[in-house]
Order: structure tokens, then C-alpha cells, then sequence
């Protein structure tokens, strides 16, 4: 991340369970088509779209399965806002914009998400999720606990892991 602060204000998730087997399409892309929670009903899709090619996505970051491959343009991909930070590091969250970003109230770059939606909008349980699927390699199908065992990746206090520079499994 040259250049670029650190993210701070981050979310503890270090005393969720980690989430051993985690489906792309249902777990992943299921909080970008719908993060409800008990307040709120909202989509990272109703902004990060290009509604099939007629707009513009937010940030320039399509999330929107109908609109092509939401992974496709995660996954080693530089974000917008900054070129030399990936969306998503597999096997590091902590280096990966995307957790960042649904994690920290001040990401490396740019501002929380969901946008305009109050922190905690996101619960810890639905950060971890994001957090253990990148932690696991950021599969496009289910991750496979068998190679993490029982190793707690979690373990440790989010800001203290951004701080550190702690590099993962």
C-alpha cells in the first residue's frame, strides 16, 4: 500500500467463529445482492452495478452477478481509488480493500461501505464471513477448511493485525 494510511477504526470480529466453509455465491455474493439484517434491507448491488450496461457502477466496482462475474473484478483486481491496492489478496484480508472497506470506519482509501448506511451496518458476523473467505483464498466455489484446520485466524484484534502487518495463514 504505498503511499497510503492504514485503515483505522476497525471492527473487532475476533471472537466470531471462524467460518470454515464458505460458498462464493451464496455467503459472498448473497451479502452483495442483500445485507439485511434486523433494521435494515439493502444491496451493495444497488450501487455497484451497471444495471446490464446502462450506468456507470459506484467506484467503478460492478458487484452485480447479472451484470457478469462480481468475482471476476474482485479478486486480484487494483481498485479504482488506488491502483497499488487490490479489492481482494487472497489468503489477506488485512492487505484486501474489500474487507477494509466493510470493516474499518477509515479504510486505506475512500470510506466505509456500505455507504451512507450507519456503522454496523454490516454486522461482525457478516464481516467475518468476507474476512474468512479471503483468509481461505478467495475461491470462487466453497472454501476448503480441511488445509486451515483448527488454526484460529482470528485471533487477534483487527487494528492490532492492520498495525502489525500481520500477513495471515
Amino acid at each position: 500500500m504505498a503511499g497510503s494510511a492504514g485503515p483505522s477504526g476497525c471492527t473487532a470480529i475476533d471472537y466470531i467463529p471462524v467460518n470454515y466453509s464458505i460458498e462464493y455465491s451464496a455467503a459472498i455474493q448473497g451479502l452483495f445482492n442483500n445485507f439485511s439484517n434486523n433494521s435494515i434491507s439493502a444491496a451493495c448491488i444497488s450501487c455497484h452495478t451497471t444495471n446490464m450496461g446502462m450506468q456507470t457502477a459506484s467506484g467503478n466496482l460492478d458487484l452485480d452477478s447479472g451484470d457478469g462475474s462480481s468475482y471476476g473484478n474482485l479478486v486480484n483486481v487494483p481498485s479504482d481509488e488506488d491502483p497499488d491496492i487490490l479489492y481482494v489478496v487472497p489468503k489477506h484480508p488485512e492487505q484486501s480493500l474489500l474487507f477494509q472497506k466493510v470493516n474499518c470506519d477509515n479504510p486505506a482509501v475512500g470510506v466505509r461501505m456500505p455507504y451512507g448506511f450507519p456503522p454496523g451496518t454490516l454486522t461482525p458476523q457478516q464481516q467475518a464471513v468476507i474476512y474468512d473467505w479471503i483468509a481461505a483464498g478467495a475461491p470462487i466455489d466453497t472454501t476448503d477448511g480441511i488445509f486451515r484446520g483448527n488454526f484460529d485466524i482470528r485471533g487477534f484484534l483487527v487494528d492490532n493485525i492492520f498495525a502489525n502487518g500481520f500477513e495471515g495463514p
